[in-house]
C-alpha cells in the first residue's frame, strides 16, 4: 500500500496513518502525522472534518516544500490558522 499525504487548508503538510474509530463515541476518526512545517506527531481528527480540511497531495510536493524556509513557512501557516480563527469568529 502507498503512502498518503495531504496539504492541510492552513498550509502543514501530513501523511494518512490510519482510520480509526473514537473510544468515546465510536465515530470514524482518522490517525495522521505531522510532517511540516512544525514538529512532527501524530494526530486524531473526526473523518468528516478531516476529508474537509485536508486535500491530497503526491509525496514530490511534501519533499519541495521541506527543501523550504522552515521559518517562512511556520509564519505562513500560522497566519493562515489565525485569518480562519478570526473569520470563523467574526
Amino acid at each position: 500500500m502507498s503512502e498518503s499525504f495531504f496539504r492541510h487548508t492552513d498550509g502543514g503538510f501530513y501523511r494518512f496513518v490510519a482510520h480509526a474509530r473514537s473510544a468515546d463515541t465510536a465515530g470514524e476518526v482518522v490517525v495522521y502525522e505531522h510532517l511540516w512545517p512544525f514538529e512532527p506527531g501524530l494526530w486524531v481528527r473526526d473523518r468528516a472534518e478531516f476529508e474537509a480540511r485536508f486535500a491530497p497531495i503526491d509525496a514530490a510536493a511534501v519533499e519541495a516544500a521541506r527543501a523550504g524556509d522552515r521559518a517562512a513557512a511556520q509564519a505562513a501557516v500560522t497566519a493562515a490558522k489565525a485569518a480562519r480563527r478570526a473569520a470563523k469568529a467574526g
